[in-house]
């Protein structure tokens, strides 16, 4: 995949008409706030953000097409409407969403303090929450990863016109290990799960303010970007031990799908993949035979990568699973994890470094209530795989091209950032209890026969 040295990015100031609602309370000082608590995408949602910017016009305009079909299949009404907050990259960006008034007027907001075209939502911020002394309760508020670049304001004028508390990145380093696609949170549990190649200052910030002995920091020195989305993300699920499933990219299942897909699975993506994909599958079958068949050529490095890559993933995801055993003092709990087919790019059979996904990497989603939004990779296998998995879980799954993001390392997770309720909860704690409560009943009278 040919990509951009790094995110090209460009910020445009301009002056937008349309009004943007504002929260309802003062947001409390910080000499009242005991920890910032990260939200969970087991939160529900009250704002979708993304920037509508000369390349993301089509994305922006299908996002919203979600939006709304969320909205109204679940008929949502006053407060529990979930809202698409754009920020405009140049002009009004409504006309190009094609929509009707009534539609803009109902589900989408622009923002009218703030434009840039700069696209990396997730970037700049950690969109959370801040326990206040004393009662225990929760406010909205927002981390300020202090990248700079674009979007550099956005974190502090959101706080301004939301009333939400504000914290800053101390780390002056702008490294995008503080970014919000690095800092992740468990449902229910509150295990801050972060990428190791997070500032030693920003690490300290969330030890200090409620997470000491309570972060898990998973390897993310192999990839680019250094993100911990890009290979694990967490999806609420009521029947789940936990309530929520652990979703991994697994490039063995991407790579076994590749192997037995026709040909004409591959036929709608890009013709130099399509052409490297369909020798990668010739040498997966080449190898059933000879394992040692294609060493040193391209395919053979890309598939000896993602091998290698996979136990990276494997190593992590148990490590986390562990650490949230011995964090929860629960040694023997179960977890619900999920494999989605990832492929990555990049140097090194044996140690992997400077990757990034090579196909859409389908974990980067974004969850919003019962609802995925995922990248979609135009490989019809792949997709089949993650909706039935997801469906029978009782997850609706809508595919999104998210080429302008995907083209410069980025996927879906990374363009936007959602405003979420920090008391509100898609899966409850009472049905997590009940559904496993039912399952050890039905395990004992299993046992007992």
């Amino acid at each position: 995949m040919k990509r951009s040295n790094w995110r090209n990015r460009f910020s445009v100031v301009v002056l937008l008409t349309v009004c943007c609602c504002s929260m309802a309370f003062a947001a409390p000082p910080l000499s009242e706030v005991s920890r910032i608590k990260l939200v969970s995408n087991n939160n529900l949602p009250q704002k979708v953000m993304v920037v509508s910017a000369y390349n993301t016009q089509r994305f922006v305009k299908d996002l919203f097409n979600v939006i709304k079909l969320i909205n109204e299949s679940s008929q949502l009404s006053g407060d529990d409407i979930v809202k698409l907050h754009i920020i405009s990259g140049g002009s009004n960006p409504i006309p190009a969403l094609g929509i009707s008034a009534e539609d803009a007027a109902k589900y989408v907001e622009v923002n009218a303090k703030f434009s840039s075209s700069d696209i990396w939502m997730q970037d700049c911020m950690e969109i959370c929450a801040a326990e206040l002394k004393g009662t225990g309760k929760l406010v909205q508020a927002v981390f300020d990863s202090n990248r700079g670049r674009g979007l550099a304001r956005l974190p502090g004028v959101i706080a301004e016109m939301w009333d939400l508390v504000y914290f800053k990145n101390p780390s002056n380093a702008q490294s995008h290990g503080d970014y919000g696609g690095n800092l992740e949170v468990t449902p229910f549990d509150d295990i801050m799960v972060a990428g190791s190649t997070i500032t030693p200052q920003a690490k300290k910030f969330f030890e200090d303010n409620g997470y000491k002995g309570r972060m898990f920091l998973g390897n993310t020195d192999w990839l680019t970007v250094g993100h911990i989305d890009e290979y694990v993300m967490f999806i609420p699920t009521a029947w789940a031990p936990g309530g929520y499933s652990v979703v991994r990219a697994d490039p063995l299942y991407a790579l076994d799908l590749i192997k037995n897909s026709p040909d004409s699975d591959l036929a709608k993506i890009t013709s130099y993949d399509r052409d490297f994909l369909l020798k990668v599958k010739k040498l997966l079958n080449e190898q059933m035979k000879d394992p040692g068949a294609g060493k040193g050529t391209k395919e053979g490095d890309f598939i000896a990568l993602n091998y290698a890559i996979n136990d990276i993933i494997e190593d992590n995801v148990g490590r986390l699973k562990d650490f949230v055993r011995k964090s929860s003092n629960d040694l023997t709990r179960d977890f619900e994890e999920v494999s989605w087919p990832s492929l990555f790019e990049g140097s090194g059979t044996t140690s992997p470094r400077r990757c990034c996904a090579f196909l859409p990497g389908v974990v980067n989603l974004l969850v919003v209530r019962d609802h995925l939004i995922v990248p979609a990779t135009h490989i019809p296998s792949f997709d089949k795989a993650i909706e039935a998995r997801l469906k029978a879980q009782g997850n609706k799954v809508h595919f999104i091209d998210d080429t302008p993001y995907h083209t410069s390392m980025g996927e879906i997770h990374c363009g936007t950032n959602v405003l979420r309720d920090p008391i509100r909860k898609i899966v409850s704690k009472k049905q997590v209890d009940k559904v496993q409560s039912v399952r050890s009943r039905f395990q004992q009278i299993h046992d007992a026969r």
